[in-house]
């Protein structure tokens, strides 16, 4: 934050326009200190977020912060929609995509999340849990439908459906037939209330329209690759200037438009800030250094997923599950979360989604709270 300050000079024996060097030339920098003071309190309020899950709350609080956040996101993706009922420019913008999707990929993520959590309660029968449906399920559903991109639609719509299959499986031995009964009849009303209202209420609704600019499908895809494969070339163009440190936090905003050529600029003016490829923009803006430490820390909440998922998977821990398949014995919130966690990190390699400061937290929320609902220690499972 300090070693920052650069400044847009012009070299006219280069004829070109360049961004002068930072006070220290071999120290992290960034161009603007307000985004490498942003970008660093995201990422301490990430790690504390992760100690205090990891270490502090017991299974069942971890239980409560998921399923209130699951809700809490359905409530901001109705209030969004509203918004667009009402024609504001701001959340318009969202939904022809000006954060290139992230919004859809966050209000996504907590819809399998919302659907993992829903069918875990049900079938602890805990109370309440209507509104989990609601807002954790439907709400995130119409979120998704409207902000996330066309591929990301398709996406968590075939997950959806997958999920809800599991539902049906997971649940055959916890609940009785006619709750079983009554679950499918109300999702099935719920997706075709959805269905109905998108093409009565919104007859021009975003999600007919981004089903219409992906078609054919071999231009969308053109395009889409074309946008990528410039950005891609361009990041690594910048990051090759400064391999170590990087350009600082929103450093390729600034450095994008002095290294692309003017015929390429009309695939980079639309989401100026985005890689399209968060391991490739972590590299450009934060060097080998700083992803390398980012990589770190992903692997440090990865490893107590993968250790205790082995115990389960090696000794078969006791339980109303015995007996199951292995994905039917593990908690209906890992498999969600796996899912949720997992699509995201694939989409980071096509798109932007952790530069959404919310997605970050929440991914990062969900990968510290998951191994509370996985089996403790291989002794004690063995001892049983």
């Amino acid at each position: 934050m300090a070693n920052s300050g650069c400044e847009l000079v012009f070299l006219p024996d280069a004829d070109v326009w360049k961004l002068s060097a930072p006070p220290v030339s071999w120290a992290p920098f960034s161009v603007e200190s307000r985004a490498a003071l942003t970008q660093v309190s995201v990422f301490a309020a990430c790690v504390s977020m992760g100690l205090i899950l990891r270490v502090a709350l017991s299974k069942s609080s971890k239980r409560l912060l998921l399923q209130v956040l699951a809700c809490s996101s359905g409530c901001v993706a109705l209030y969004w929609v509203f918004q667009v009922s009402l024609k504001t420019p701001y959340y318009l913008a969202r939904t022809a995509g000006a954060d290139l999707g992230a919004s859809g990929i966050f209000f996504g993520f907590w819809l399998l999340m919302g659907m993992g959590l829903f069918v875990e309660a049900l079938a602890r029968a805990q109370r309440g849990i209507v509104p989990l449906f609601v807002l954790g399920v439907v709400g995130n559903l119409i979120g998704m439908l409207f902000f996330a991109t066309a591929l990301s639609v398709a996406a968590y719509s075939c997950l959806a459906v997958l999920l809800f299959i599991y539902w049906l499986i997971y649940l055959a031995p916890h609940v009785s037939k006619s709750v079983q009964l009554r679950l499918f009849v109300v999702s099935l009303l719920a997706a075709g209330a959805v269905s109905v209202a998108l093409m009565c209420l919104f007859p021009h609704n975003p999600v007919a329209d981004k089903l219409k600019a992906a078609l054919p499908l071999s231009d969308y895809w053109n395009a889409l690759s074309a946008m990528k494969n410039i950005r891609t070339e361009t990041a690594v163009q910048i990051w090759q200037e400064h391999p170590w440190v990087g350009v600082g936090a929103d450093g390729f905003y600034h450095y994008v438009g002095l290294s692309v050529s003017a015929k390429d600029w009309g695939l980079i003016k639309a989401g100026q800030s985005y890689v399209c490829n968060d391991g490739l923009q972590f590299l450009c803006e934060y060097g080998v250094l700083g992803a390398g430490l980012l990589l770190a820390v992903v692997i440090t909440l990865m490893v107590p997923v993968c250790y205790r998922a082995r115990i389960e998977w090696k000794y078969k821990v006791p339980g109303d599950n015995e007996g199951r398949a292995f994905l039917l014995r593990l908690s209906p919130i890992v498999v969600a979360s796996v899912l949720a966690t997992g699509v995201c990190a694939l989409e980071s390699l096509v798109a932007s989604p952790f530069r959404s400061a919310a997605l970050l937290l929440a991914w990062t929320c969900v990968m510290a709270a998951m191994p509370a609902f996985l089996p403790l220690q291989s002794r004690d499972v063995a001892q049983r």
